[in-house]
């Protein structure tokens, strides 16, 4: 999901018992409450693929042409037999029988919408739409913003927006004033979409980045960010490290910024395996949703299906192949069910993510292991699946539970 990769600086050792029910099929699911965002299930989604061409990040490919063999940048492959034809094109990739593997364009109409289609299908609350600071003059995100709003009222889903600041710098100018900026002439007008997620009558926005070890949004300029956004009118989240509560306890670092912001999200894709899982449950999370609590403000914890780092930036590392297994959808059960069964219910769960193949967290429909490509190593789902959407109905599953659980 973000540019710092942060999770790729933790150790892995991964065992789990295998899953293999199946989830529930699939359903649609009524309009949701956009009035409010406590109990909702919400997936991080990234928009950001773009059919090649000349000066475009695609993200795909690791230098933007057309992605195929050592030119590639994702672990999974999507399953595009449901997409718009018109939005696919030819990679250099050899699927088994022959034909070249298919991408997808995430401007081309009809790609958003049949995203949020599924997610009225399986019951999934919406999605928290990535705005990377470094990128905000590519026009092509409100290209895809549109589309996110006009599918979200499309299919009774919601959405909110979350800037990235993991790449801003603060001794280079003010980046609580450049994000206001941005939300007041761009991205405001979104907020009165009845798609738009609110909280205590305000729109609902998150800023990732704050806190992090080794970026440049420092602690004062992070307290502007919230109290700006906030003296704007939004109810304000932050997405902050895994180890953010040190700073709380110790009264240092971020501390004043953590506290300014309504609700928390600390960041723990890559943060533990399978294996060490309910460890960091009883350890860390519980501790944390403990502390919000006592300092008035919720808690907002993120979950993943596995992860693989194998292509990223365009490389190949072996030893970061699928390196937090799935373990047949065990590994994201485990999470779900002890989040769910907190005595302090989290405001929200932020699931991490869609649509992102890059760092092999993505819930969309991926191709299994025998539908792979033949040319180049990616990871595939398990081939006893019932079919590659296994991922969505199990969200939906553990949403529904989560839904009945906030309430």
């Amino acid at each position: 999901m973000k540019a710092s990769l942060l999770w790729l600086l933790y150790a892995t050792a991964v065992s789990a018992t295998p899953h293999n029910s199946h989830p529930h099929p699939p359903r649609a699911a009524a309009a949701i409450d956009a009035s409010t965002i406590q109990g909702k299930w919400l997936y991080g989604y990234q928009g950001w693929f773009r059919k090649p061409g000349p000066g475009v990040n695609n993200h795909w490919s690791a230098d933007g042409n057309t992605p195929g063999p050592n030119n590639i940048e994702i672990d999974f492959i999507p399953d595009v037999s449901q997409y718009p034809a018109n939005c696919l094109f030819n990679t250099g990739l050899t699927l088994p029988n022959g034909q070249p593997a298919k991408f997808y364009d995430s401007t081309c109409d009809g790609v958003i919408d049949l995203h949020f289609k599924w997610m009225q299908q399986y019951g999934i609350d919406g999605v928290i739409v990535q705005r990377f600071i470094q990128s905000i003059n590519d026009q092509s995100f409100i290209t895809v913003l549109n589309q996110v709003k006009a599918a979200a009222e499309k299919y009774g889903r919601g959405f909110i927006v979350e800037y990235d600041v993991s790449g801003a710098d603060s001794s280079q100018g003010s980046v609580a004033n450049q994000v206001l900026n941005d939300y007041n002439s761009k991205i405001k007008p979104y907020t009165t979409s009845s798609a738009y997620i609110h909280q205590n009558g305000k729109p609902v926005t998150m800023v990732f980045g704050i806190g992090f070890q080794g970026m440049k949004v420092n602690a004062a300029d992070s307290v502007n960010i919230a109290n700006q956004l906030k003296n704007a009118g939004l109810y304000v989240g932050f997405g902050v490290p895994e180890q953010w509560s040190g700073d709380v306890t110790s009264n240092s670092g971020f501390v004043q910024a953590y506290k300014a912001a309504d609700f928390i999200s600390p960041w723990t894709v890559g943060g533990y395996s399978a294996a060490g899982y309910q460890g960091f449950h009883s350890s860390v999370q519980v501790p944390d949703s403990q502390l919000l609590q006592s300092l008035g403000k919720k808690y907002a914890p993120v979950i993943f299906p596995g992860t693989s780092a194998y292509h990223i930036n365009g490389g190949t590392n072996p030893s970061a192949f699928d390196y937090f297994p799935r373990n047949n959808g065990s590994f994201f059960s485990a999470q779900a069910d002890a989040l769910t069964s907190m005595a302090i219910k989290p405001l929200f769960i932020f699931n991490a993510m869609f649509d992102e193949v890059n760092e092999g967290t993505q819930s969309m429909p991926a191709l299994k292991t025998n539908q792979l490509p033949t040319n180049q190593k990616f990871v595939g789902l398990d081939n006893n699946f019932p079919d590659t959407s296994y991922y969505l109905s199990l969200g939906g599953q553990k949403a529904a539970a989560f839904h009945a659980a906030a309430h």
